[in-house]
């Protein structure tokens, strides 16, 4: 699925003018190292130079939400900079990670210099908002087994790391996938075994990690036909 970064929409003089404005890091953020954190207050946003990160809401109970994956070319931050109010999530890398910040200031100016920006920056909010309006829809109205599959297929096209059994998704575990799904741990790890009975799932236990067998078979499943599962 091909995936449109904010990065690729600005036109040549307007990737000069962010290049300029920013202050890229000389050192990256390391795999778990926390880029940004929910609550705390807003003063930059960058755009991702190279690398990936995972976007995640806290909630109760030390629970949390998967809200979506960042990878090259896409901002972070940028939210709390708009609206003036505290971080809505925490960004954490998955992998080796530079970033270009910008601080409020700086952000704020190029926005008012660069009209053609600000419009790209607004059409890049709006569509992630619309995208997460649609996800979270789905997740209510689907049962447990469809809701992990769509999370697992978001995370493998978004995350999926080739390796010898498929496609990695790395540091996930089932109780993980129940909080992001909203099922529990043990729903989850029912569809879980579920998926494995049917070859979409590796059913070697490996720490922390998830290998999707056949994507384009879990693709078919998760928007398949519905089935009714008394269980969920």
């Amino acid at each position: 699925m091909r995936h449109e970064t904010f990065w690729n929409t600005l036109d040549d003089a307007e990737r000069r003018a962010m290049e300029r404005a920013g202050r890229a890091q000389r050192a990256p953020y390391e795999a778990g190292e926390r880029i940004l954190r929910q609550s705390e207050d807003a003063d930059r946003a960058g755009v991702i130079i190279s690398g990936r990160c995972r976007v995640l809401w806290h909630g109760e109970q030390n629970r949390t939400t998967y809200l979506a994956t960042r990878r090259d070319g896409d901002l972070i931050g940028e939210m709390g900079l708009l609206d003036g109010g505290p971080r809505n999530a925490t960004v954490v890398a998955l992998a080796k990670t530079y970033v270009r910040w910008y601080g409020r200031a700086v952000f704020e100016g190029l926005l008012a210099e660069h009209p053609g920006i600000l419009r790209k920056v607004l059409v890049s909010v709006c569509t992630r908002l619309k995208e997460s309006d649609h996800h979270r829809v789905v997740a209510v109205a689907a049962p447990a087994r469809l809701r992990l599959s769509r999370l697992l297929l978001r995370l493998a096209e978004a995350e999926g790391v080739p390796g010898a059994r498929g496609t990695e998704i790395r540091e996930v575990t089932q109780q993980d996938l129940g909080h992001w799904t909203g099922v529990g741990r043990e729903a989850a790890g029912r569809a879980i075994r579920q998926l494995q009975q049917l070859g979409l799932v590796d059913d070697t236990p490996v720490r922390s990690r998830i290998v999707v067998t056949d994507l384009e078979g879990l693709r078919r499943h998760a928007f398949g036909p519905a089935e009714p599962d008394a269980r969920d």
